[in-house]
Order: structure tokens, then sequence, then C-alpha cells
């Protein structure tokens, strides 16, 4: 049995699930929300202490490849179960490659933390923002797992860690999970913020390709903005990869082609898998 089946199945789901689901069926939504986001609190806590447990056990058997992947997987299951929330991912066959890559992946809401669970692959680190690594807990979790942290507003550090982190990832055989956007977009609609262009002169310098994840607009499930925690389905869409083979790192306007073929591709399948306003899914084939 994998470890993604066994979590499936764990009885603390249903422990912890059927008593936050009957009460917050019966509460206000905004009391749902804050019941929901006090349980998810709770449970990123949790796995970030776990995780950092994971991390020093698996460095130390030179398992440091699974360190994310363990703690990822078991939030998603175990958090995502607890506040009702489930996947589907469609193209996962695309992540089944021995090679590399730079996963990217559109930017929603802190609910990306369930779809980062879900998702994540083996021997990858995520690329973030430098002010997570001060977080009590969650910071020394993702420090032993090795995460690559960007200070936006020091553009030669980004620049620095960006190129080290490339090599790293030729030098490892890893890969790299980045959120292109930069930032949470929290649209209420199926759109995408601009992309920033470091993933791209990373997958460019490592010479691996662009794994492109597209997430389904989720607001009708989670919203920080309207104080809505419903739980539902999240929808993933995992696409073929984008090779950078031929592509000059130096060449801004090959980068800027590149980061704009991935948009364009992810734009368009965003749009294919959000549910319209009826709840059916504007593609055709679903």
């Amino acid at each position: 049995m994998t470890l993604d089946s066994l979590l499936t199945q764990l009885p603390l789901i249903a422990i912890v699930t059927i008593p936050a689901l009957v009460i917050g069926s019966r509460l206000s939504t905004q009391i749902q929300f804050i019941v929901k986001a006090n349980i998810c609190l709770f449970f990123i806590l949790f796995f970030s202490a776990f995780g950092t447990i994971v991390a020093i056990i698996f460095a130390l058997i030179g398992k440091r490849g699974l360190i994310n992947w363990v703690t990822a997987r078991g939030y998603a299951y175990i958090a995502g179960g607890a506040v009702g929330i489930s996947y589907r991912v469609d193209g996962e066959e695309h992540m089944n490659t021995e090679r590399p890559a730079i996963y990217i992946c559109n930017h929603q809401s802190a609910g990306d933390l369930f779809v980062l669970g879900r998702i994540f692959p083996k021997n990858c680190v995520v690329v973030s923002k430098s002010s997570l690594k001060f977080v009590p807990i969650m910071g020394m979790f993702m420090i032993l797992g090795q995460a690559v942290f960007l200070d936006r507003k020091n553009h030669n550090g980004a620049v620095s860690a960006l190129s080290k982190a490339a090599q790293d990832i030729k030098r490892l055989k890893i890969s790299a999970f980045v959120f292109p956007e930069g930032t949470r977009a929290r649209l209420e609609e199926a759109d995408l913020l601009p992309f920033k262009k470091g993933a791209f002169h990373m997958a460019v310098q490592a010479g691996i390709p662009i794994i492109p994840i597209v997430v389904a607009n989720y607001s009708d499930i989670y919203s920080s903005r309207q104080r809505i925690f419903r739980g539902g389905q999240i929808h993933i869409k995992v696409l073929p990869s984008i090779e950078t083979t031929g592509i000059d790192v130096d060449d801004k306007d090959q980068i800027n082609d590149l980061a704009k073929k991935a948009r364009e591709i992810m734009l368009k399948t965003l749009k294919e898998i959000t549910p319209d306003t009826n709840g059916a899914a504007k593609r055709s084939d679903l």
C-alpha cells in the first residue's frame, strides 16, 4: 500500500472530520470559516513540527529528498480531510519522470497549502519568500527541507539565490516548486497575475524542463476575503512539460517568451477547468 492510499484511510481523518463538519454545518458561514481556519492552523503547526522531526531522521538515513513529500502528503490528506477538502488530479503522469524539473503553479490563496500538499513531488524543494523562514516551527521545517528563500526587496540577493538554486538543482538532481505570480492572487474569477521571471531563469540555467500545474479557481470553496470555507473538491491539472533547451539565459526576449508561453497555456487551462456559475465545467470534454 502506498503512502497516498494509506493516508486517505487513516482513522484520524474521521475522528477529526466528523465533529468538525457536523458542528460547522450547523453554524453560520462566518463561524464555519473561523472554526475551519483554526483547524488548519493547528495542522500547519502540527505538520511543521512533524516535518522538522522527519527532516532530522530522514537526513540521518540519507532520504532528504522525501522530507517535503511525506510532510506535504500528510497535511493534504489529514488536514484536508478534517475540513472537507478532497482532490481531483488530472495529468499526474506528467510528474512521473526521473528528470528534475521546475514545477510552476498558479497561486490563489492560503488554501494552496492543500494543493501543495497533494501534488508536491518527491526530491523537490520549494521556492518561497524570505519572511517565512522566521515563522516559528514552520520556518525551521522549511530550512531543514532546503527551501530556497527569496528576498523580493533585494533584487541582487534574489538573483543570487536563484543562481545558487539552479546550480544545486544540477548538482543534486532535484526539482523546485515555484508560484510564478509571486504572491496570492485572491481573484474571484479564473485569471492569473503577471508572471515573474525567476522560475524561468532558474529552469534555463539548470537546463531542465518546466512542468505547469493549474488549479481551478476555488473561491467558492475557500475565500479569505468573503470569509468562506465550505470545503469541497479542488481540481488540479498537471500539463505536459515545456522544454528549455536552446534558450539563452542572458537573452531577456527568449526568457520573456518562455514565461509568456507558460502563462498563456496555464490561463487557457484555468478557464477550461474552472466551473461556471451553474457549477458545470466550461471544458466540453469534462
